[in-house]
């Protein structure tokens, strides 16, 4: 599996309590993205991403995802198809003033609506652009064309309205632009205290993170609480070393929600073992952070392959400048020799890659920067520089402490450039981790 990840299928099949929900939910959601940016991969939609994961809070997870481009037709086509299948539809982007902008237009014509001139959208934008109506153009008043019946969402925003479309039989419609931000903020404001008023069941989710520790191993040790239909339901996803564990919990009231995560939250953890490192928001790097401050430790880098991307990772940490005191980038040999005290026989004897130069690095960098622990990267990303003996994957590694040092070696045999210096760089921030985390002081 890759990022951001493909979870097992979500089942909501809780009978009981306050409310009940049918298998898979009692309320049927499809997810509309719009655009031709969209089709030509011009761009990523992260929108998509964005809204599963709030809906799937919601307990109304969608079941559908279509992307479509900037043709009438075939908007029209993916809105008559969501509606036959879909109680609620969430649609993103072509609300803006331009020509190909189009979504107004389709639903109106799916849902056998007329287009209305709606003068509060067009209040609205004035009262946020700062400019008298009178100077609109017709491209600006082309957005205050709804479906009738629809109701306006104020955007805070942007200048394109959200809009919602109640339809006769209890569907409804949403639209959103496909401006992430503004996307988020509607959805936040307007559209998500509504979806919770409907909702039928109470879902909460929980990340368990871990790193180098193999999907299938994970898989195994947690194999009994991934089967159909449990309440929790447990799946795992990978991407870049780390393996998540998605624990959703769902119940009639918060607190059984609450009582499915907590249920086996020590399985989960028990079956990462040394290899977790965070739940949630938590990144390797903040959990390195977290094990540094936690012992008062002062850290250095020294990184040849991975360029600063270390030194980069924990810099993007709030804080760290507690802990961080210096990363050096040694390239080049003589640089190796000059900032990090590499010996120039050890490289003859050995190599630049190789793990006595690793343990001479952070050795060196430790000592000459008065650092507690020190860490270092050296190896061949690639895509040239390969050799039987060190292929382009090669990584060594070393961490120095004052009592000593350790050197690992690995093998990202496979990947590309840019793959082996992230996948190096989040090993080193673990490795770091590590060695906090075992400081005897």
């Amino acid at each position: 599996m890759g990022m951001p990840g493909t979870l097992r299928r979500y089942r909501f099949d809780f009978q009981g309590g306050e409310h009940a929900m049918s298998s898979p939910s009692s309320c049927r959601t499809e997810v509309l993205s719009i655009g031709d940016e969209l089709m030509f991969g011009h761009i990523v939609d992260t929108n998509c991403a964005w809204l599963a994961e709030r809906l799937m809070g919601l307990g109304m997870p969608a079941r559908h995802f279509q992307t479509v481009g900037d043709e009438l037709e075939d908007i029209v086509a993916a809105f008559r198809l969501a509606l036959s299948r879909a109680d609620l539809v969430i649609a993103t982007g072509g609300l803006g003033p331009t020509d190909d902008d189009l979504t107004m237009e389709a639903l109106a014509k799916a849902a056998g609506r007329r287009l209305v001139h709606r003068e509060e959208v067009l209040d609205q934008m004035s009262a946020r652009l700062k400019r008298p109506k009178d100077q609109f153009t017709a491209a600006n008043r082309k957005q205050a064309q709804l479906p009738e019946g629809a109701e306006v969402l104020r955007n805070d925003w942007g200048t394109a309205p959200g809009v919602r479309l109640p339809l006769e039989d209890g569907r409804e419609v949403y639209l959103m632009p496909g401006v992430p931000r503004e996307m988020k903020g509607l959805f936040d404001a307007w559209i998500e205290p509504r979806l919770r008023a409907r909702s039928p069941a109470v879902v909460l989710y929980r990340y368990y993170h871990s790193f180098a520790l193999p999907e299938s191993v994970v898989g195994e040790r947690l194999k009994d609480l991934m089967g159909a239909g449990l309440n929790p339901d447990v799946g795992t996803r990978v991407g870049g070393g780390i393996v998540s564990v998605r624990v959703v919990g769902r119940g009639a009231r918060r607190e059984e929600a609450e009582a499915a995560l907590n249920g086996v939250d020590g399985r989960v953890r028990e079956a990462l073992g040394e290899f977790f490192f965070g739940t949630d928001d938590t990144t390797l790097a903040v959990a390195t952070f977290q094990a540094l401050r936690e012992r008062n430790l002062k850290v250095a880098l020294a990184e040849s392959c991975t360029a600063g991307l270390v030194a980069a990772l924990l810099g993007a940490v709030p804080g760290i400048s507690a802990c961080l005191i210096e990363g050096a980038v040694a390239y080049a040999n003589e640089a190796k020799m000059r900032v990090c005290g590499v010996r120039e026989g050890t490289l003859k004897a050995h190599g630049a890659v190789s793990a006595a130069t690793a343990r001479e690095m952070a050795t060196g960098i430790r000592e000459r920067s008065g650092a507690d622990l020190a860490v270092s990267v050296t190896g061949i990303a690639g895509p040239d520089g390969g050799s039987p003996d060190k292929p382009v994957g090669l990584v060594h590694f070393a961490v120095a402490t004052p009592g000593e040092v350790i050197d690992e070696e690995r093998r990202f045999l496979g990947y590309d450039r840019a793959s082996v210096r992230d996948r190096a760089a989040h090993t080193a921030l673990d490795l770091l981790r590590r060695a906090a985390r075992a400081w005897k002081g």
